[in-house]
């Protein structure tokens, strides 16, 4: 049975008849290299999907917690960019009402909030609550346990994320019980409550599908899009998922022996392959392959390929792609559409087709994560901590340090703001305050190596704060 309830949607815009707040309209053609094959194909992999409820009922608050709050780093957090403070952080925000109330765009969602963190030793992924900070999920990400994920992206609804296993296939899970379906018909929704109640995947009621790709030797990236905003159900309609692989033969390398890459859009709601792109022209890199992605406002794929220094670009409309030299382990969009990547951040702008570097960077080591926060700040992981760049004058102006004093590979920022860093092969992540710099720790990980828009921010700020 379905449930009538207000949500409390932050970053409204509230629509008149066909108008919505997300920026539409297909892609722009593309400069540069392109070509390769694009067709749409279903039999390249299988499919096992399911259906959903329909309620937007939220979560509960029960799990494993873990971690202690302390106060890091020094300085002031400024930024050129602006966001507004309540009692449970910063939101985003995309515009005022505009006359005749039709409804709530969920450009941004505060229902609830979580980080999905790939414990890819152990095969799992975990659901930790933002604001409660305790584990309320722990999931295999494929059906024989040896999926070694990685990355995972939240839908721009909230409702759902998508992990990709780097020994192959992709994976949806639901956010909130609400959502998942009882397969067996018990009335109850089976699903794992906390770390310590992983139950077997085709007993996990939040499976919404598995696609499964035997042949990928790498998979790594995965982005949603944003999908198109439908006025009339208040929903985004026509979501897909991006990824991509390598296709070796077993060789010493992923890539060995690879015909150049793979890149596959997903159907959101069932997993189906809508289109397969080989790219024979693009380099493998000879080692990992297709590393990280992101999207821009339009629902483009941007992804790095490792080792060959090479970030490619992908039209959603047309299906062509462009190549172009340069690029670093993470990789993020900011919401003017300019693609940043990670260690010491730098800044791609594909109108002027020029690169930037930050001014004043103090150097070392270097994580791989990057992200933008509310404040017009680009985060990245660090050895130690983590540190920001202004994302238009590209100045260095902040480095907090972590408890660990380690390297970093993950950093993300959630739908309230906060700034996230995880702990790479350790069982710590972190949640970093924009403003004071406090932090806490949720420790109850294992080996997690993680970086990608895994709390939902990257998706929702290109989409709802888009920057002329």
């Amino acid at each position: 049975m379905s449930k009538q309830r207000t949500l409390r949607w932050f970053g409204l815009c509230l629509a008149v008849g066909a108008a919505g707040c997300g920026p539409g309209g297909s892609g722009s053609g593309s400069d540069g290299e392109s070509g390769g094959s694009a067709s749409a194909t279903g039999t390249s992999a299988s499919t096992s999907t399911t259906s959903s409820a329909t309620s937007t009922e939220g979560g509960t608050a029960s799990g494993d917690s873990g971690g202690t709050t302390v106060a890091s780093g020094t300085g002031s957090a400024t930024g050129s960019g602006t966001a507004s403070s309540s009692t449970s952080g910063f939101k985003f925000d995309v515009g005022a009402e505009t006359g005749t109330v039709g409804c709530e765009q969920k450009c941004g969602f505060s229902e609830w909030s979580y980080v999905w963190l790939a414990n890819s030793g152990e095969g799992t992924i975990s659901k930790i609550n933002t604001r409660t900070m305790a584990e309320e999920g722990r999931y295999w990400t494929r059906p024989d346990a040896a999926g070694n994920p990685s990355r995972t992206s939240v839908s721009i609804d909230g409702k759902a994320v998508v992990v990709a296993n780097r020994a192959g296939g992709v994976t949806k899970f639901w956010q909130v019980p609400s959502l998942c379906e009882d397969k067996n018909n018990n009335n109850v929704i089976d699903t794992s409550t906390g770390k310590n109640d992983v139950l077997p995947f085709d007993q996990e009621e939040c499976v919404a599908w598995y696609t499964a790709f035997p042949e990928a030797t790498s998979q790594r990236p995965v982005a949603w899009t944003p999908g198109t905003y439908n006025p009339e159900t208040c929903e985004y309609d026509d979501q897909k998922v991006w990824t991509a692989m390598a296709k070796g033969d077993g060789g010493t390398w992923p890539c060995s022996g690879s015909d150049g890459i793979w890149t596959y859009l997903l159907d959101g709601e069932t997993g189906a392959i809508d289109a397969e792109i080989h790219m024979p022209d693009v380099s493998c890199g000879g080692t990992l392959g297709p590393y990280g992605a992101a999207v821009n406002a339009e629902g483009d794929l941007w992804m790095y390929i490792w080792s060959a220094f090479t970030i490619v670009h992908v039209d959603l409309q047309t299906l062509q792609y462009e190549t172009i030299q340069g690029g670093s382990y993470g990789i993020t969009v900011d919401t003017k559409g300019r693609v940043w990547v990670g260690d010491h951040p730098r800044r791609y702008d594909p109108v002027t087709k020029t690169w930037a570097d930050p001014i004043g960077w103090p150097g070392g080591a270097g994580g791989a994560g990057v992200a933008q926060d509310l404040q017009g700040r680009i985060w990245t992981a660090t050895q130690g901590g983590v540190a920001w760049v202004d994302m238009e004058t590209m100045q260095y102006g902040d480095t907090v340090a972590l408890p660990e004093g380690g390297l970093y590979r993950g950093v993300g920022v959630d739908v309230d703001g906060y700034i996230w860093a995880v702990l790479l092969g350790g069982t710590t992540a972190h949640r970093i305050h924009p403003e004071t710099y406090e932090v806490a720790t949720y420790d109850g990980l294992n080996a997690p190596y993680t970086y990608s828009d895994f709390a939902g921010g990257q998706i929702n700020n290109v989409t709802c704060n888009p920057a002329g």
